[in-house]
């Protein structure tokens, strides 16, 4: 999977818009590849994964950042994430929507964990395009693009803007969208 998704992650970075150090949450790491990708390029990672495997793979693929704490990761329900409110700059996950129990409640524990402007990445395929034979309907809950956006809009983010995918990039597709700004 690491090599099927590299380029899906690394859109997904690139739509961050990242022009300083800054804290990334990424939810759903996989095996780290994304995770490092962050590092080396100067950023702290705090990351949460519902499987335990993912959680030890990644961990031992970025030994040195979690020791020296330019990474975090831990493991997960899928549904709460375990950092503080405030606590990062920028968010983003990839693939990983189809199999949130509940999208709604995870997406709202991302807004929480984001700082007030943070700008927040999901990148997945959508049901409004025709999906591959291998993508069971009962593993893979695949969401509409206005189900996206509708997520996304529900737990505080706004101007919204989606990135269509192509059959080059496995009909992935972008949405980012920034968390309000609370008012004083």
């Amino acid at each position: 999977m690491v090599k099927d998704t590299a380029a899906a992650n690394d859109r997904a970075i690139a739509l961050l818009h990242l022009t300083e150090p800054s804290t990334v949450l990424e939810i759903g790491f996989g095996q780290g590849r994304t995770v490092g990708a962050l590092v080396a390029a100067g950023h702290r990672v705090l990351g949460a994964d519902a499987s335990a495997t993912m959680v030890a793979q990644a961990t031992a693929r970025n030994r040195r950042a979690c020791v020296d704490g330019r990474a975090q990761l831990v493991h997960s329900d899928g549904t709460t994430v375990a950092f503080p409110d405030g606590s990062a700059d920028a968010a983003l996950t990839v693939h990983t929507v189809y199999f949130m129990a509940d999208a709604s409640a995870t997406i709202a524990e991302v807004a929480r964990v984001l700082r007030p402007g943070g700008r927040f990445v999901v990148a997945c395929r959508v049901g409004d395009d025709p999906m591959p034979a291998w993508m069971d309907g009962v593993v893979y809950r695949i969401p509409t693009i206005a189900r996206i956006r509708s997520l996304l809009e529900g737990a505080g983010f706004t101007e919204i803007a989606h990135h269509p995918g192509s059959a080059a990039t496995h009909d992935t597709h972008w949405f980012s969208g920034d968390l309000e700004r609370r008012s004083a």
